[in-house]
């Protein structure tokens, strides 16, 4: 347990690197412009079993990592949620420590591609000046 612990601390510090925060994270204590978030997902009762352990969002994509020790193994149903995941048109990755410079140039690619985000912008703008309320901060 405690090999998959460092790498997530590993994983985290990276993210933080380029600009992902834990979600709720305060402007001020951001070193680099956020570009997105992450939230680490508790098992053991706190979360639906076989979830993966990180929800990540980079520039508007999902992506969301199982994290595994370098002899770990996912479940079925980690195996089954990953699919899952990547069948919606979503990034689900089962993540080794011998894999992570893969990982880190999936999300380096997904952070500077732009060409989505404009159309994400338009429809998120068209949205809160109808009745889907999307909240901008104002009361």
């Amino acid at each position: 347990m405690a090999a998959e612990k460092n790498f997530e601390v590993k994983v985290k510090k990276w993210l933080e690197s380029i600009g992902v925060y834990p979600l709720g994270t305060a402007k001020q204590k951001m070193k680099v412009t956020p570009c997105g978030y992450y939230e680490k997902r508790w098992g053991g009762g706190y979360s639906k079993s076989g979830l993966p352990d990180m929800h990540i969002v980079v520039n508007a994509i999902n992506i969301d990592v199982e994290l595994k020790a370098p002899t770990g193994r996912p479940s079925e149903i980690q195996k089954h949620n990953i699919t899952q995941i990547n069948d919606s048109g979503c990034i689900g990755v089962i993540l080794y420590p011998d894999r992570f410079d893969d990982f880190k140039t999936l999300v380096e690619g997904v952070r500077k591609c732009s060409g989505h985000t404009a159309g994400l912008k338009r429809l998120k703008n068209a949205l809160s000046i109808s009745n889907c309320a999307i909240w901008k901060g104002q009361k």
